[in-house]
This record gives C-alpha cells, sequence and structure tokens, in this order.
C-alpha cells in the first residue's frame, strides 16, 4: 500500500483535474451547439414564416376562385359558353388561361369545335399530356398535403408524369393574408359560406422551362374546373409578400451590417429575388452555401428559400480565467488527497493492528475456552437436579462460553477469509433441522433477554449444504437479535424451499421486532468493523464482522444475505434478514472463494 501512495495520489489529483478540463472543453462545445441550434431554429423559423405567407396566398387564390366558378357556373347555367369564359379570362390579371372538363373528361373549354385564338392554342399544346389524363384531377384520401408535410413533397421535371393532385392545408384561413392583386383581398364572409365545398386540389407542372401552377375544382355538375395561373403576375405577388416589401428601413439596415442575405430560387436554380444584404456586397458570393435551406410547399414545388450569413470569427475567451481555476483546484485536491491518504493510512493501520492482536488473542483463547464448556458440561451432569441454584449459575457460564467461542470463531473465520477466501464443504442434510438445532442452542440464551423464538420450517427436502457454515450464519443473524432487539419481545424464523430452473434454492428469513436499521444503513452493516447507529450499539459489545461474514458464507454458497425493507404502514418495523443458499439435491461442485489479492 505504502509504495503505491505516490500513484494512488496522482491518480486522485490527475483524474478529477482531468474530468473538469474535460467537462470544459464539452461545456464550451456544448455552449457553441446550443447557439448554433438556436441560430438554426430562428433561421428555420423565419423561413417558416414566409412559406406560410405563400401558403396563406395560394388559400386567398384558392377562396377566390371557388367564388368565381360558381359564378361562372350561374352565369352560363353550367354550359361554360366560350364568350363568357373568354371574358372572365380578359378580365383577371392573375389567372393566364382556364380549361373546363366534362364529367366524362372531354375538354368543354379551351373548345374543340370552335376556332382558337393564339393564347389558348398555346395553352392547349403544352397542356395535352396533362388533359388528356382527367383523373390526375383528383385528391387522395389517404395522402394528404398538411402543413408538417408540405416541405417534404418533392416535384422534379424527371418525374412529371407522377404529379399528383394534393389540397392546402386549411389552417392557414385564418391568417389569410394582404395581396398585392386587389382582387386577391380577403372574401367577405357571407361569401365565403355560399362557396360550397367542392372536390378541388392544386397541381404544379412543368411548361415553357417552368414551374405552372393549376387550381382545379369540381362544380355541381360534375364538370372540372381548372384556372392556370399567370406565372410572371404570381411571381410579382410573392415578391410583394416578402419581408423587404414591408418591413421597416432600420430592419434592412440591420441584416445588411450582420451581414444577412436570404434569397428566393425558383425550380430552375435561378434567383427570383433576394433581400437583406447590399447587392454590392453580397454574402451569397460563389462558392458560399446558405446556413439554411428551406424548400418551399406545394404549389410552389421545386423552389427553395436561402439564407446567407457572413462568417464570424471564433473567438476564444475566459482561458485565463478556466487556467486559474484549474490550478486553485490542483492545489485544492493535492492536499485534500494527501490529506484523506494520510487519514485512511492511519485507519488500515489500526484496523490491521486490530486484526492481528485479536486473531493472536483467540487462538490463544480458543484451547482453554474449549476447556472451560467441556468442564461446565461435566459438571451439570454430576450436579443433583435439586441444586437449582447452581444449574443455573452454570447455565449462564456456558451461555457466555458460547458466546465467547462464537465470537472467537468469527474473527478465526474472517482472519481466515481474508488469507485464503471463504471454503464451502457440501454434506447431505435437512436445513430444518440444522435451523432447529441453532434455535434451540439460542433459545437459553435468548430467554434471558426475554425473546421467544417462533420457528417456522418448510425446507424438509434431503438436499447438500455446509452445516457448519449455515450454523455460523445463523449464529450470527441471532447474535444480533440478542443485541438489539430486546425489546421486540419475539424473533420470527421462517424456513422454505423453491425449485428454479431444476436447481434447489433454500430461503430462511430471520425477523426481529427491534428498532430496526435505518435506510442509509443496510450495505454498511456488511462492512468489515462496521456497526449501527450509536443508539443501537450503545452498551453493546461486538467487532462489527458477524454480517459481512455471514454475508460472504452465503455467497460463497451461491446464494446471498439481504436486509429487507419493511412496509411503512407496518407499527413495528423490526430488522430482517433474508438468506438464500443454493442447496443441490445431488453432490454439487466443492466451490471455494479465494481472496483478492
Amino acid at each position: 500500500m505504502k509504495k503505491r501512495a505516490p500513484l494512488i495520489l496522482a491518480v486522485i489529483i490527475a483524474l478529477p483535474l482531468l474530468l473538469l478540463v474535460w467537462f470544459g472543453v464539452r461545456f464550451q462545445l456544448d455552449q457553441q451547439q446550443v447557439a448554433a441550434h438556436q441560430l438554426s431554429n430562428l433561421v428555420t423559423s423565419r423561413l417558416q414564416s414566409i412559406d406560410r405567407q405563400f401558403q396563406e396566398h395560394f388559400f386567398l387564390l384558392q377562396q377566390r376562385f371557388i367564388l368565381q366558378a360558381q359564378a361562372l357556373q350561374e352565369e352560363t347555367q353550367g354550359q361554360y359558353n366560350v364568350e363568357s369564359v373568354r371574358r372572365f379570362i380578359g378580365q383577371s390579371a392573375v389567372v393566364k388561361q382556364i380549361f373546363v372538363l366534362s364529367k366524362a373528361g372531354e375538354r368543354r373549354f379551351p373548345p374543340q369545335d370552335q376556332a382558337l385564338n393564339q393564347h389558348e392554342q398555346d395553352f392547349v399544346v403544352l397542356t395535352r399530356n396533362l388533359l388528356s389524363t382527367p383523373e390526375r384531377f383528383t385528391v387522395p384520401t389517404m395522402d394528404p398535403i398538411t402543413p408538417s408535410s408540405v416541405t417534404s413533397q418533392r416535384f422534379s421535371k424527371t418525374n412529371s408524369d407522377e404529379l399528383r393532385s394534393a389540397r392546402l392545408s386549411e389552417s392557414v384561413s385564418s391568417k389569410a393574408r394582404y395581396s398585392a392583386d386587389a382582387s386577391v383581398l380577403a372574401l367577405p364572409e357571407l361569401a365565403q359560406e355560399r362557396a360550397v365545398e367542392r372536390p378541388h386540389g392544386w397541381i404544379a407542372w412543368y411548361a415553357e422551362a417552368g414551374l405552372q401552377q393549376i387550381f382545379w375544382l369540381q362544380d355541381s355538375g360534375g364538370n372540372t374546373v381548372g384556372f392556370a395561373l399567370n406565372s410572371p403576375r404570381l411571381l410579382s405577388d410573392l415578391i410583394n409578400l416578402l419581408p423587404s416589401s414591408s418591413a421597416t428601413e432600420a430592419d434592412i439596415v440591420t441584416e445588411q451590417e450582420a451581414g444577412i442575405e436570404m434569397r428566393l430560387t425558383n425550380d430552375r436554380g435561378e434567383l427570383a429575388y433576394s433581400w437583406g444584404s447590399d447587392s454590392s456586397e453580397s454574402v451569397a458570393g460563389a462558392g458560399n452555401k446558405p446556413l439554411q435551406t428551406l424548400s418551399l410547399g406545394h404549389p410552389l414545388a421545386s423552389w427553395h428559400l436561402d439564407y446567407y450569413a457572413a462568417a464570424q470569427p471564433a473567438v476564444i475567451t475566459g482561458w485565463l480565467g478556466l487556467f486559474a481555476l484549474l490550478l486553485l483546484l490542483a492545489v485544492g485536491l493535492s492536499t485534500l488527497a494527501y490529506w484523506l491518504y494520510r487519514e485512511h493510512s492511519q485507519e488500515l493501520k489500526v484496523a490491521e493492528q486490530r486484526v492481528n492482536f485479536v486473531n493472536q488473542v483467540s487462538h490463544e483463547l480458543k484451547t482453554p475456552l474449549t476447556n472451560v464448556r467441556l468442564y461446565t458440561e461435566m459438571l451439570e451432569q454430576e450436579l443433583a437436579e435439586d441444586e437449582v441454584v447452581a444449574q443455573r449459575y452454570l447455565g449462564v457460564i456456558g451461555s457466555e462460553a458460547g458466546r465467547l467461542s462464537r465470537l472467537i470463531e468469527n474473527v478465526l473465520s474472517f482472519s481466515r477469509s481474508k488469507r485464503e477466501g471463504v471454503s464451502i464443504r457440501y454434506q447431505q442434510g435437512i436445513v430444518d433441522q440444522c435451523v432447529a438445532q441453532v434455535v434451540e442452542l439460542f433459545t437459553p440464551v435468548l430467554s434471558t433477554r426475554n425473546l421467544t423464538v417462533r420457528f417456522s420450517g418448510d425446507a424438509n427436502h434431503v438436499c447438500y449444504f455446509d452445516g457448519e457454515a449455515l450454523e455460523q450464519v445463523l449464529n450470527n443473524l441471532l447474535s444480533n437479535c440478542e443485541k438489539y432487539a430486546g425489546d421486540g419481545q419475539f424473533v420470527d424464523i421462517r424456513s422454505w424451499q423453491k425449485e428454479i430452473s431444476g436447481i434447489l434454492y433454500s430461503y430462511i428469513r430471520v425477523r426481529d421486532f427491534g428498532p430496526g436499521v435505518s435506510a442509509n444503513e443496510p450495505e454498511k452493516l456488511f462492512e468489515p468493523f462496521c456497526r449501527g447507529s450509536n443508539k443501537l450499539t450503545d452498551g453493546v459489545s461486538g467487532t462489527g464482522i458477524g454480517l459481512g461474514l455471514a454475508r460472504d458464507l452465503a455467497r460463497a454458497h451461491q446464494g446471498d444475505l439481504i436486509i429487507e425493507q419493511q412496509p411503512a404502514d407496518e407499527a413495528v418495523s423490526g430488522a430482517s434478514f433474508l438468506l438464500s443458499l443454493v442447496t443441490p439435491v445431488t453432490v454439487p461442485t466443492m466451490m471455494n472463494d479465494k481472496p483478492d489479492d
């Protein structure tokens, strides 16, 4: 121990310091990650708010188209004559073109039996594949587009044949905002109440080297009416919704000074609009990656928002204070470690001296004590039955001699276990018979403390166990009852056996009704030379090795000895020890516990 003292002292000092350094570095890194995460959340929230504004704009368009389609149906009595539809298209700056498909999927507008104008001809050419598959103008009930899944929808030019209709989220209805198009102002509540909910949806499709949007709905006659948006006008309306159009000049200047730039990029990867940083000093130059990218929801499909920020120089502060703190801790830990080591060494030295002394004395006392017990038993046999006083005195001598014998046996067993380990010698027998013998031996001793043993035995199978080890465990448990539970009146002992996975286990519970054991003491009581609280040990003699030795014997027996916690609602707590042993019915392999190095 003394040779390892410098190494132990160095570990005591170095390990906490290394842990503190590690925690300090981790704390700094965690702080940076937290800051980065907070910035990412803020940026994501800001980009998502823009996306929500776009969704609200499409919702207003949708509401307007529903009402206008209803009005157009009523005006044309469901016939959608060419003049009325063309007049409607000419009056709307938002709508590029309209198409009408009959319930059977035939095109009613642009008409097939009349001459088409140039715009209608171009539209028919562009939408030939789209209008030839009317089943696309249905909304899957099992796959709606909700706010949580808007950004997860992906549309690409290579998969244009797989385009599906999808509805907008109805949650944006209460947050609809102003659009630059005066016809897309918030609709009167009465007009909205008149709008009949019909199957409807949005389709994003590619034509003219760009992403196009179509809103469609089915009227009461089963016709499908579609509104193709005017892409330049849509882009203009979306740009008017961006922060720079409504932000104060101070906000714009702050973003420029902070080196922040946000960009709206279309499906071709082209810049549609940017705001924030001064264009002459754009932070989104060649090779710069955006800090955050958000794909817009349907029907903008593959459009996305990019958030750029100028790189901030890394600032490292507080290292001098950290070094001073670590130095101070090193000095304090060194002093504390040395003091603890010195105290521990003294404790070990005193304990070693105590064990050696008691061990030597025990060896010296064992032989004369055996003679005392032998001659006491012989003298008891020689006395007449009417010599009650002499019998009582001899009983006391025999009882105290037995107590001293058990104490000496504990000391010798403890010393032997530290040198050689705990040895178990299995012999055939019955557990209840062994318990009964110990109870009979302790009955006179416990009677002097007004304690009555109540034994309930149900471990009567013939099995293999170490009878001497079991006796020593029970001796130590009953000795504790004698010392600490004198006010409890009873000591309950119950035994039973249980077969688990083909192996017979024997259990013995020893419970007293004394003051019990506090919640923070159960494990400490099994440590060498450790005893209970001062309240329990005042005026009680003992070495503090009995319970530890008993548990070592139980574990060497492939079992255990534990202290059971008593229910809080019981009037009398007491202490309850549960002993478990492996007691096979066939001859077991000899098992020994070797001492630790």
